[in-house]
């Protein structure tokens, strides 16, 4: 056998098949997760563009599409405040992700580029903040927004939202300002570029994954938010989409099309971000201190 022994011959076979069992177990825990996840979502589209008595006739569920109506949503944007809150939770989402990457791209390279006392520290103690609930920081936050006269404001949600998302953001920039060669800053800094035209011309544009990651995951925090939105927020108009949902579907009559609409819009913002730019934030979180 090609000059193999039998020891070494025999133990190619069970290393090939153990790859393939391997692969096809990868391919299978895949694919059900995939169904297990496409199912519930399956069930909300269906839901949300069929009319109710579709869905429920004879007293059983039907989920095959046969039926299609924006039935649900007008009944939606003729009866409730969905807009105001979706332009809402808009608002206060870019706001608070804007700040939320600013800051964890400027925390981050400093983190990366200088040296002082108590740096490592620092670094760990803003990634153990992200440790705490959001209600944590629900409760003193309404007390400050409180005495500054500041509640019921997208300037305070905003702020709120950002103190949730920027300590994993920070040390997610600082991780990946680490990969980012110092060379290329000497390289510019040699020809007599500035600190701030090396950073924006040579280092954003290598750290774009990183930060666009940053941006992502800041954005599913506000997006997704609940807890600051309903203790921030004191007035109906002014709630996020999260919020503003639950209560008119507590308080005004509506039925499983109309909520599941409303599910539909809440989930097509992160939808359409994390299809159009997955790559960048697999990119971004694959740094080593996030493998």
């Amino acid at each position: 056998m090609l000059g193999l022994g039998e020891g070494e011959a025999g133990s190619i076979v069970p290393q090939h098949l153990q790859r393939r069992i391997k692969r096809v177990s990868v391919v299978l825990t895949a694919l059900a997760v995939a169904i297990f996840v496409t199912i519930p979502v399956y069930v909300m589209v269906a839901v949300a563009v069929q009319d109710p008595t579709t869905v429920f006739a004879g007293g059983d569920v039907h989920l095959l599409i046969t039926d299609l109506t924006l039935r649900n949503f007008e009944v939606l944007f003729e009866e409730t405040a969905t807009v105001q809150y979706f332009i809402n939770s808009l608002i206060v989402t870019i706001s608070s992700t804007f700040l939320s990457t600013s800051l964890a791209v400027a925390a981050g390279y400093g983190l990366t580029r200088f040296d002082f006392t108590g740096k490592t520290v620092a670094a760990r103690a803003v990634l153990f903040s992200y440790m705490f609930s959001p209600i944590v920081l629900a409760i003193p936050l309404y007390v400050i927004f409180y005495t500054l006269g500041l509640l019921d404001s997208y300037f305070a949600l905003t702020l709120g939202l950002t103190a949730i998302s920027a300590p994993f953001t920070i040390w997610l920039m600082w991780q990946y300002f680490q990969t980012v060669p110092i060379a290329l800053e000497e390289s510019a800094w040699v020809r007599g570029a500035s600190r701030t035209r090396t950073v924006w011309d040579v280092v954003l544009p290598v750290a774009r994954p990183g930060y666009i990651s940053a941006a992502i995951f800041s954005f599913a925090v506000a997006w997704n938010d609940f807890t600051m939105s309903r203790v921030v927020m004191s007035s109906d108009e002014m709630y996020t989409i999260t919020v503003g949902a639950s209560l008119f579907l507590d308080r005004v009559t509506i039925g499983w099309g109309e909520t599941m609409a409303v599910s539909l819009l809440i989930c097509i913002p992160p939808f359409l971000i994390a299809v159009f730019l997955q790559n960048y934030l697999l990119q971004g979180f694959n740094v080593g201190g996030l493998e």
